[in-house]
């Protein structure tokens, strides 16, 4: 998606939600409503979109690879739709599934930690329920492991040349008291159990 020229008609609460993932994997986001919520026009201030103050017509999707209609108007919505299906652009009609080619599963992000959920459209409330069930279950100190192991990956392919012994020393990290360690923010205790497991690896 990065750079890619994304529509969106409509300005709404769900509009919005949608902007923000498509601008999270650094589209272009084009926004097309009569109306704005404030977050919207203060992006459309700060340039991090592009917005026109009008009703969305098929003229908007030239050039576009791919459109998200959230306009609440059936009948706009289906012409969204039929038109991209004809041109080969991938469309997402927010409210009926069986007019989209493409589906946005729901998602939780934990710093380099990414959990999708999808109902195939079916139950939008579902994926949404379930997505926040695994916010509460899987914390920040996912994060933390991650951003920590990203530091220390380079040193572990050099130190452990096996490819078992290397494969044993993930697991034992995974394995150790590590994440609750995390969870109770206590990093420096966290990094030396990591650090020992490390110093120990292939002995």
């Amino acid at each position: 998606m990065e750079n890619k020229r994304c529509l969106v008609a409509g300005a709404g609460r769900v509009a919005e939600r949608k902007v923000r993932r498509l601008l999270e994997c650094g589209a272009q986001v084009l926004v097309v409503s009569p109306e704005i919520t404030p977050f919207l026009k203060t992006l459309a201030e700060k340039r991090k979109i592009i917005f026109k103050k009008r009703c969305v017509n098929l003229t908007d999707l030239n050039g576009i690879y791919l459109a998200i209609s959230a306009t609440g108007d059936r009948k706009i919505n289906s012409l969204i739709s039929s038109y991209c299906h004809r041109k080969g652009i991938l469309v997402n009609i927010v409210d009926s599934p069986k007019e989209c080619n493409f589906i946005l599963p729901s998602v939780a992000r934990r710093g380099n930690l990414t959990i999708t959920v999808s109902t195939d459209g079916m139950s939008p409330a579902l994926s949404k329920k379930i997505r926040r069930d695994l916010e509460q279950r899987f914390g920040a100190e996912y994060a933390k492991l991650l951003r920590i192991m990203a530091k220390l990956r380079p040193e572990v392919l050099r130190k452990i040349k096996n490819s078992k012994a290397r494969k044993a020393f993930f697991q034992k990290v995974i394995q150790a008291d590590i994440l609750n360690l995390l969870k109770k923010n206590k990093e420096r205790q966290a990094r030396e159990k990591i650090r020992a497991i490390l110093d120990n690896a292939g002995l």
